[in-house]
């Protein structure tokens, strides 16, 4: 499990990464001066990573096949979780750093913060992997 869990978290920075670029680029594209459009910019990077970040999780990661409809569940279960929580997490960080530090990093605290239950959720409910 642990060597699963390393192999999600190499996978998760490096998806993280990019989403992270994705989600500035939008929010900035957006105007880029409030939670809502945060909160939009979040939910919007997701949608093109899922279905890679599944090809490479079913074949890299858990080696199992998944279903996908459950991989896309949780992928959107985990996204409104990030989405609700960026806004929050960038208010904390503008608190404790200031402007524009929240801008900067809301998404990957909040990215960060999630990516413990998705870990769980995809093992265990979408690739089946019960073992330790």
């Amino acid at each position: 499990m642990l060597a699963q869990y390393l192999k999600f978290f190499i996978n998760g920075g490096t998806i993280g990464v990019v989403a992270w670029g994705l989600q500035w680029l939008i929010y900035n594209e957006m105007g880029g001066n409030s939670g809502k459009e945060y909160s939009i910019a979040a939910a919007l990077t997701y949608a093109p990573l899922v279905g890679i970040n599944f090809m490479i999780q079913r074949k890299w990661i858990f080696n199992n096949s998944g279903v996908f409809f459950r991989f896309a569940m949780a992928n959107f279960a985990i996204m409104i979780f990030v989405s609700l929580s960026s806004p929050l997490c960038r208010t904390v960080i503008d608190n404790i750093f200031g402007s524009p530090w929240g801008d900067r990093f809301g998404f990957v605290g909040a990215s960060l913060i999630g990516s413990i239950p998705s870990f769980f959720i995809t093992r265990i409910w979408v690739f089946g992997v019960r073992k330790l």
